[in-house]
């Protein structure tokens, strides 16, 4: 049983899953069952308010605590892979109103207009699938772990619980809600993250008399000096590899989230490109501000905690968060640490959801198998199952692997995005030359290179860190594979192209 300290923020919690869940089924339950309203709510949401929820598509679980935890074990390294992030949302900019412009809103749909070619949105669906799949599972994992610790449940089974709790919640979110349910879950995650790391700051500059500096100095103290915790090497070694490993993170980082399937859904859903793209730059500043807190975050936790007691506990430093306010003594802090991170996870596996789901029902069923020859209504109601039965099985899969180091799956993710979405989008939208025998290579090849270099790397096998640490038969050197696999992607739809035999060309798919 959770003890007294506990009640404040379970109930917390509770309430919080509350009124989302009320506020999500007001606004998004709606007696139009026109595809175009569920899945980006008729294109009718305020830009501002989409824009809010765009940056809450890319406020992630995984994002939260991993940012927080690099900054608090790597130091300078941990900054330096923040600072990717934050650079990869510039590169969305010039993406997002070509993007909007096809008038589609899955990556399938979106290939098929530049393209042609149902092999084309079955290629999409395919890659979307293998993204979302990964990153919900490693979401429900980590939720489940935090909550449990949080509310102080240390019994068996008790994160195990705590997901599958929370993930049949967000498949009812995602299957009533819809896109316009969804969003408002996603726009209170930023305002909720906003308050929670401003809070935090506030709570711990007034602890050191607001002298920054002497956070500085502490978090280089604990994190085993200040030259080593502030210097290149603190989170791969200065080895070659070490420096490669942490190049080929940041590249990932900054390329791949920013292509995510559901990000691809909400650019969808504003009005016109120029609304798509001046929401992609006011992106930029919000993220910024977001992934400055992190760091600001991650260095007071290396300071009241110490990097050292962190690593101990979890060496990934997902905890690091957690246990800075529980080093912190405070009921409320704990009580907006349980809710910023539910309502994050709830909103990223909502977005995660819906896209997987339209994969299936829009781009598969719909459009594959029976040529768009189906009612709306229909097909909004099948997308609804199709959200439940992806929901059970990321379930059943985050409970199976509750006790396997999954967090090799939040990389893996990132680089399946940035080497096969990425090279696909930059091709299919700007380049005439880009040819359906080009694309198939590149999503299907980049997909390939990317399951065989991640299988054959120290992330699954060869480390105690590994997902399959008793075992070792890694040939990879590299922990993180977007380094090879993102030169790839883009070289195999080159050479896709240039050989000649694809069915039709940019230019032809255009004059249709």
């Amino acid at each position: 049983m959770a003890d007294n300290a506990s009640i404040t923020p379970f109930i917390s919690l509770m309430l919080a899953m509350m009124a989302s869940f009320l506020l999500c089924l007001i606004v998004g339950i709606s007696s139009d069952d026109r595809v175009v309203e569920f899945f980006i709510a008729n294109r009718s949401l305020p830009v501002a308010w989409n824009t809010l929820a765009l940056c809450g598509d890319h406020i992630s679980t995984t994002v939260l605590l991993s940012g927080v935890g690099a900054v608090s074990l790597g130091g300078y390294d941990g900054m330096v892979v923040a600072l990717s992030a934050v650079a990869g949302f510039a590169l969305m900019v010039p993406l997002a109103e070509p993007l909007r412009n096809t008038e589609r809103f899955t990556l399938g749909g979106v290939l098929e207009s530049r393209i042609g070619g149902k092999d084309v949105r079955t290629a999409g669906a395919v890659v979307t699938i293998a993204v979302c799949i990964p990153l919900s599972v490693i979401q429900l994992v980590v939720v489940g772990d935090v909550v449990a610790y949080v509310l102080g449940l240390n019994l068996a089974w008790a994160s195990q619980i705590g997901t599958i709790l929370i993930g049949l919640l967000v498949v009812s979110y995602a299957a009533f809600g819809g896109m316009r349910g969804t969003s408002l879950v996603k726009i209170g995650n930023v305002l909720l993250t906003f308050g929670v790391f401003l809070v935090l700051i506030w709570t711990v500059l007034k602890q050191y008399d607001w002298e920054v500096g002497s956070i500085l100095e502490t978090a280089g103290r604990q994190g085993g000096g200040a030259k080593e915790f502030y210097s290149s090497g603190t989170l791969f070694g200065e080895t070659t590899v070490g420096r490669l490993n942490l190049l080929s993170l940041c590249l990932t980082l900054a390329l791949g989230p920013i292509v995510l399937p559901h990000i691809v859904m909400r650019i969808a859903s504003y009005t016109h490109g120029a609304a798509a793209r001046r929401a992609a730059t006011l992106t930029l500043p919000i993220m910024t501000l977001i992934f400055t807190g992190i760091v600001i975050v991650g260095l007071t936790a290396a300071a009241l905690v110490g990097s050292h007691p962190i690593a101990v506990r979890d060496p990934q430093g997902y905890s690091s968060l957690v246990m800075l306010v529980d080093s912190m003594k405070s009921k409320p802090l704990v009580t907006l640490i349980a809710c910023a991170v539910f309502i994050t996870a709830l909103s990223t596996l909502s977005g995660l959801l819906l896209s997987a789901a339209a994969s299936v029902a829009h781009d598969l069923y719909a459009h594959v198998v029976l040529r768009g020859r189906i009612a709306e209504n229909r097909e909004v109601a099948l997308t609804r199952w199709v959200i439940v039965t992806f929901g059970v099985i990321n379930v059943f899969l985050a409970v199976a692997f509750h006790h396997w180091n999954v967090v090799a799956l939040v990389s893996f993710a990132a680089a399946v995005t940035a080497s096969t979405v990425l090279p696909a989008l930059v091709y299919g939208l700007f380049w005439k030359g880009f040819t359906n025998r080009g694309l198939l290579w590149t999503l299907y090849g980049s997909l390939t290179s990317c399951v065989i270099l991640e299988v054959s790397s120290p992330a699954v096998s060869g480390r105690p860190q590994s997902l399959l640490p008793q075992q070792d038969f890694h040939w990879f050197p590299l922990e993180h594979i977007g380094l090879v696999t993102i030169p790839a992607g883009f070289l195999l739809g080159w050479l896709g192209s240039q050989a000649g035999g694809g069915r039709v060309k940019l230019g032809e798919s255009r004059r249709r």
